[in-house]
Protein backbone atom coordinates (compact mmCIF):
# COMPACT_ATOMS: atom_id res chain seq x y z
CA UNK A 1 0.00 0.00 0.00
CA UNK A 2 1.11 3.51 -0.84
CA UNK A 3 -0.48 6.47 0.96
CA UNK A 4 -0.43 9.77 -0.93
CA UNK A 5 -1.30 11.34 -4.24
CA UNK A 6 1.69 13.38 -5.35
CA UNK A 7 4.51 12.53 -7.72
CA UNK A 8 6.56 10.65 -5.11
CA UNK A 9 3.62 8.45 -4.11
CA UNK A 10 2.68 7.58 -7.68
CA UNK A 11 6.27 6.95 -8.76
CA UNK A 12 6.82 4.69 -5.74
CA UNK A 13 3.61 2.77 -6.44
CA UNK A 14 4.75 2.08 -9.99
CA UNK A 15 8.23 1.07 -8.78
CA UNK A 16 6.72 -1.33 -6.23
CA UNK A 17 4.83 -3.19 -8.95
CA UNK A 18 8.11 -4.77 -10.04
CA UNK A 19 8.27 -6.45 -6.60
CA UNK A 20 4.60 -6.88 -5.64
CA UNK A 21 1.68 -8.63 -7.28
CA UNK A 22 -0.67 -5.81 -6.24
CA UNK A 23 -0.25 -2.22 -5.03
CA UNK A 24 -3.05 -0.11 -3.60
CA UNK A 25 -2.83 3.69 -3.52
CA UNK A 26 -4.91 5.44 -0.85
CA UNK A 27 -5.35 9.19 -1.28
CA UNK A 28 -7.43 11.67 0.70
CA UNK A 29 -8.62 13.76 -2.26
CA UNK A 30 -10.74 12.90 -5.30
CA UNK A 31 -7.82 13.61 -7.63
CA UNK A 32 -4.02 13.32 -7.64
CA UNK A 33 -1.59 16.22 -7.20
CA UNK A 34 0.95 14.77 -9.63
CA UNK A 35 2.19 15.28 -13.14
CA UNK A 36 -0.14 13.91 -15.80
CA UNK A 37 2.46 11.40 -17.01
CA UNK A 38 2.69 9.90 -13.49
CA UNK A 39 -1.10 9.70 -13.23
CA UNK A 40 -1.34 7.99 -16.62
CA UNK A 41 1.37 5.50 -15.67
CA UNK A 42 -0.65 4.55 -12.57
CA UNK A 43 -3.92 4.31 -14.52
CA UNK A 44 -2.29 2.08 -17.14
CA UNK A 45 -0.73 -0.32 -14.62
CA UNK A 46 -3.05 -3.28 -14.03
CA UNK A 47 -1.29 -4.12 -10.74
CA UNK A 48 -2.34 -0.80 -9.16
CA UNK A 49 -5.69 -0.18 -7.47
CA UNK A 50 -6.62 3.36 -6.44
CA UNK A 51 -8.83 4.30 -3.49
CA UNK A 52 -9.63 8.01 -3.45
CA UNK A 53 -11.25 10.25 -0.83
CA UNK A 54 -9.90 8.00 1.91
CA UNK A 55 -7.37 8.22 4.73
CA UNK A 56 -5.30 5.65 6.55
CA UNK A 57 -6.55 5.23 10.13
CA UNK A 58 -4.65 2.20 11.42
CA UNK A 59 -1.86 -0.19 10.50
CA UNK A 60 -2.11 -3.54 12.27
CA UNK A 61 -0.21 -6.78 12.54
CA UNK A 62 2.14 -8.64 14.84
CA UNK A 63 5.83 -8.62 13.92
CA UNK A 64 4.83 -7.75 10.35
CA UNK A 65 2.16 -5.57 8.80
CA UNK A 66 -0.97 -7.63 8.12
CA UNK A 67 -3.45 -4.96 7.14
CA UNK A 68 -4.82 -1.47 7.45
CA UNK A 69 -8.03 0.32 8.21
CA UNK A 70 -8.97 3.21 6.00
CA UNK A 71 -11.78 5.72 6.27
CA UNK A 72 -13.79 6.78 3.23
CA UNK A 73 -14.10 10.50 4.00
CA UNK A 74 -17.46 11.33 2.39
CA UNK A 75 -19.27 8.44 4.11
CA UNK A 76 -17.16 7.92 7.24
CA UNK A 77 -17.15 4.18 6.49
CA UNK A 78 -14.14 2.28 7.85
CA UNK A 79 -12.79 -0.61 5.75
CA UNK A 80 -10.13 -3.20 6.54
CA UNK A 81 -7.69 -4.17 3.79
CA UNK A 82 -4.93 -6.76 3.75
CA UNK A 83 -1.47 -5.25 3.30
CA UNK A 84 2.06 -6.60 3.62
CA UNK A 85 3.64 -3.15 3.77
CA UNK A 86 2.73 0.53 3.93
CA UNK A 87 4.69 3.35 2.31
CA UNK A 88 3.62 6.86 3.29
CA UNK A 89 4.31 9.67 0.80
CA UNK A 90 2.20 12.58 2.00
CA UNK A 91 4.72 15.35 1.78
CA UNK A 92 8.03 15.96 3.38
CA UNK A 93 9.98 18.75 4.96
CA UNK A 94 13.73 18.47 4.46
CA UNK A 95 15.73 18.55 7.69
CA UNK A 96 17.75 21.60 6.63
CA UNK A 97 16.42 24.39 8.87
CA UNK A 98 19.75 24.60 10.72
CA UNK A 99 21.26 25.87 7.44
CA UNK A 100 18.60 28.56 6.98
CA UNK A 101 20.24 31.84 6.04
CA UNK A 102 23.66 30.19 5.73
CA UNK A 103 23.52 28.53 2.34
CA UNK A 104 21.44 28.73 -0.81
CA UNK A 105 18.11 26.89 -0.59
CA UNK A 106 14.90 26.95 -2.60
CA UNK A 107 11.46 27.89 -1.28
CA UNK A 108 10.92 24.32 -0.05
CA UNK A 109 14.04 24.34 2.14
CA UNK A 110 15.97 22.07 -0.20
CA UNK A 111 19.68 22.82 -0.58
CA UNK A 112 20.89 23.89 -4.01
CA UNK A 113 23.96 21.84 -4.94
CA UNK A 114 26.44 21.48 -7.78
CA UNK A 115 26.73 18.22 -9.76
CA UNK A 116 29.39 17.27 -7.17
CA UNK A 117 26.80 17.84 -4.38
CA UNK A 118 28.61 20.90 -3.00
CA UNK A 119 26.41 23.63 -1.54
CA UNK A 120 26.97 27.37 -1.78
CA UNK A 121 29.37 27.01 1.18
CA UNK A 122 32.69 25.57 0.11
CA UNK A 123 33.28 22.22 1.81
CA UNK A 124 29.63 21.65 2.73
CA UNK A 125 27.91 18.91 0.76
CA UNK A 126 24.30 17.76 0.53
CA UNK A 127 22.62 14.56 -0.60
CA UNK A 128 19.32 12.69 -0.71
CA UNK A 129 16.04 14.35 0.16
CA UNK A 130 17.77 17.43 1.59
CA UNK A 131 18.69 18.67 -1.89
CA UNK A 132 16.70 20.01 -4.83
CA UNK A 133 16.14 17.11 -7.20
CA UNK A 134 13.50 15.48 -9.35
CA UNK A 135 13.48 11.88 -8.13
CA UNK A 136 13.32 10.85 -4.47
CA UNK A 137 14.19 7.20 -4.25
CA UNK A 138 16.56 5.25 -2.03
CA UNK A 139 18.76 4.52 -5.03
CA UNK A 140 19.11 8.19 -5.98
CA UNK A 141 19.86 9.12 -2.35
CA UNK A 142 22.57 6.46 -2.22
CA UNK A 143 24.06 7.79 -5.46
CA UNK A 144 23.93 11.35 -4.09
CA UNK A 145 25.69 10.19 -0.93
CA UNK A 146 28.41 8.46 -2.92
CA UNK A 147 28.99 11.57 -5.04
CA UNK A 148 28.99 13.80 -1.95
CA UNK A 149 31.47 11.53 -0.13
CA UNK A 150 33.83 11.36 -3.11
CA UNK A 151 33.58 15.13 -3.60
CA UNK A 152 34.19 15.76 0.10
CA UNK A 153 37.25 13.49 0.05
CA UNK A 154 38.57 15.34 -3.00
CA UNK A 155 37.90 18.66 -1.26
CA UNK A 156 39.81 17.55 1.86
CA UNK A 157 42.75 16.24 -0.22
CA UNK A 158 42.97 19.61 -1.95
CA UNK A 159 43.12 21.36 1.45
CA UNK A 160 45.86 19.05 2.76
CA UNK A 161 47.88 19.47 -0.43
CA UNK A 162 47.81 23.26 -0.03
Amino acid sequence: MVVGGGNSALEEAVALTSHASKVTIVHQFDHFQAFEHAIEEVRNNEKITVILESELREIYGDDNVRGVRIEHLPSGEISALDADGVFVFIGYVPNTSFFSGLLEMNDFGEMIVTPGMETSISGVFGAGDSIKKRYRQVTTAVADGTIAALSAAEYLRSKVAN
